[in-house]
């Protein structure tokens, strides 16, 4: 992914979780190397430890947040909570986890559009293509759901496709920054 992006020029986020190997780790600083937003999403992705309480968020939060300055230098403001913040499998009233990340300085993020390829492999490149441009269209600013794990391959052959629709489109590709509009599914008032 990191080598189609350099390929067309594209800067992305990457919302990561906690590996430890040498091969993650390097990818991580490569993210930053190149420009990327590298953010949280979570160290364990283990629904049922993050969501079980507040405290098990905490250290899980504190446990990504260290891995990444650690490896990088740097200090993440960004999230996206496994399952996004509409995810019905937690415990804990998600406004508990929003209140902590808000106390922080942290920004969440969701996304408005998926590509599909969270739920299922059925999908070909073609159509997590297809996925991605029918609602793109439908927002100023969109923010797509996409996967890199190893188990993804349909969504690594899709991307230069995927790239080239929407630059074809007149979308302009940017990665999450200060500047970017906040999407949230579930957003509470301090």
């Amino acid at each position: 992914i990191l080598d189609i992006l350099d390929d067309y020029g594209i800067k992305a986020t990457f919302f990561v979780v906690g590996k430890e190997d040498e091969a993650s780790l390097a990818a991580y600083q490569r993210i930053v190397d190149e420009g990327h937003t590298i953010a949280m999403h979570s160290y364990s992705h283990k629904y049922s430890d993050i969501y079980s309480s507040l405290d098990a968020f905490q250290t899980d939060l504190e446990r990504i947040q260290n891995l990444i300055y650690d490896t990088t230098g740097v200090e993440c403001r960004y999230y996206r909570f496994p399952g996004g913040s509409s995810n019905k499998v937690s415990n804990t009233d998600m406004s508990a986890y929003i209140s902590y990340l808000n106390a922080q300085g942290i920004t969440y993020y969701d996304w408005n559009v998926s590509s599909g390829d969270a739920t299922t492999q059925a999908f070909t490149a073609d159509e997590l293509v297809e996925n991605v441009m029918a609602d793109v269209v439908k927002y100023k600013t969109s923010i797509v759901l996409l996967h890199d794990s190893t188990a993804k391959t349909t969504t690594v052959q899709a991307l230069p496709a995927m790239i080239e629709a929407l630059q074809q489109s007149g979308a302009v590709i940017l990665p999450i920054d200060e500047d970017t509009t906040v999407i949230q599914h579930v957003c509470i008032q301090q």
